[in-house]
């Protein structure tokens, strides 16, 4: 075969892939794994190293969660992660992303070959469990157990404590053992309407910018209804097309507060581009009501840590937000303390946001570690220019020592991956991405 009919063939194969992509979001048919993963043939991202690591790690998603899991996954209400742009590879083709999927795959490998007691019951819930907060539930299970075989730990999973309640994961190891109930706290019902709806809008007045080459600033106030939402776009479309002929500023409202400036001119620095009206939520009692339910699950057989997930905004959206890791701990320990005070079954709580986006710092400035009074701030980096920030703190004068554990499985998160991946056979993460921070974020 010559030079050029390996091209030619190259290209039919990559056409090939591309019509059978299209006829499953188009419904033509329904979605296979090897639609899901089709595109990694095509990225940018990955070495070809990558390209193989990442076929066997679609491979092992297929064995672990099912060749029919993508089509239930796609039938179930709301959107689920796995086709999320933090796990699909077809949607996202950056660094952080390939780490994702790497590392949910090698957790499952490192779990059945380590035959880790119970782990059929999260693999069962993982697959059958079409619920986006499932999901995260069992990430969670599958974090500590990971992170805690690198340190030698055994996990069981779903063991029944001595009040027949049932703990969502048990690592021992010489005769030590630490139970951890494992929670994430979202967004309520409310900021999540009103995030979907600032999202959409923003994007369709987006679209309109572009299609009547005009600027639209302002607030969108607060969330429409379908329908309303609909007829107040028709109106934004119609005074667009109107200024863009003649050039004259002009201002749209809603009933609901919404009022944007629409004009041919770029807005100045002092104007807000786009702005939504403010969801204030009592995130604080949100997170002690979560506390609340993992005692009273305890209750009389503790002492049980807490994993609490904050995906809510506590982190984002608060005073929080700007702190250094030092003040952060300052703010959250005595707090957290005067809550475990009122919750004799619980050790401690080990409180991290989602993955945060670390942007072009060098790894070295985004390693902390800050120890007083119980509690026990980290900041590691982790690979796809992300890092994880946690406070763990115990209740006032118990547990201690188990607090540095976990710090010390938090604070080395940063090679688990590549640990992980050398137990597979596989080479280090860094070998199988092309990483470009400016491209890393998308």
């Amino acid at each position: 075969m010559t030079l050029e009919d390996s091209d030619l063939s190259t290209t039919d194969a990559t056409l090939a892939r591309h019509r059978a992509f299209a006829e499953v979001l188009q419904g033509d048919r329904p979605m296979m794994w090897s639609d899901w993963a089709s595109l990694i043939e095509d990225s940018q991202c990955l070495t070809p190293s990558g390209q193989s690591v990442a076929r066997w790690a679609v491979d092992t998603l297929q064995r672990t969660l099912g060749s029919d899991f993508l089509q239930r996954a796609g039938a179930a209400p709301g959107a689920h992660p796995v086709f999320s742009l933090g796990f699909w590879p077809g949607a996202n083709d950056v660094p952080w992303v390939y780490a994702n999927l790497f590392q949910l795959a090698a957790q499952f490998e490192l779990l059945t070959q380590s035959r880790s007691k119970d782990w059929g019951k999260v693999k069962q819930a993982i697959s059958s469990n079409l619920e986006a907060v499932g999901w995260i539930h069992c990430l969670l299970q599958l974090e500590l157990a990971g992170l805690g075989l690198r340190a030698g730990w055994q996990s069981r999973f779903e063991p029944k404590l001595d009040n027949g309640h049932l703990a969502d994961v048990c690592l021992t190891r010489e005769g030590n053992q630490l139970l951890v109930e494992t929670v994430s706290m979202r967004m309520s019902t409310h900021e999540q309407e009103a995030l979907a709806f600032f999202r959409t809008l923003a994007q369709q007045l987006s679209l309109l910018e572009m299609q009547y080459a005009v600027h639209i600033s302002g607030s969108l106030g607060t969330p429409l209804s379908a329908e309303e939402s609909r007829q107040w776009l028709q109106e934004i479309g119609s005074v667009a097309r109107s200024v863009a002929q003649n050039g004259i500023i002009r201002l749209v409202s809603n009933q609901t507060g919404g009022r944007l400036e629409i004009s041919r001119e770029q807005p100045t620095l002092e104007t807000t581009k786009l702005e939504g009206d403010p969801v204030t939520e009592d995130g604080w009692g949100r997170l002690v009501a979560r506390l609340n339910d993992k005692a009273r699950q305890a209750k009389g057989a503790g002492p049980v840590w807490v994993r609490l997930e904050e995906i809510s905004g506590l982190w984002h959206f608060t005073p929080l937000q700007g702190m250094t890791l030092q003040e952060k701990l300052g703010v959250l320990l005595p707090d957290l303390q005067k809550e475990l005070a009122s919750f004799p079954d619980l050790a401690g709580v080990i409180l991290a946001p989602a993955i945060l986006w670390a942007g072009n710092a060098a790894p070295e400035r985004l390693s902390a570690r800050i120890e007083r009074e119980g509690g026990i701030a980290l900041r590691s980096p982790l690979p796809g220019y992300r890092v994880r920030e946690s406070i763990i703190v115990t209740r006032a004068g118990q547990a201690r020592e188990d607090a540095r554990i976990f710090a010390d499985w938090y604070e080395q998160e940063a090679t688990w991956l590549d640990w992980a991946l050398e137990q597979m056979g596989h080479p280090p993460f860094h070998t199988l991405v092309q990483e470009d921070p400016e491209e890393s974020g998308r």
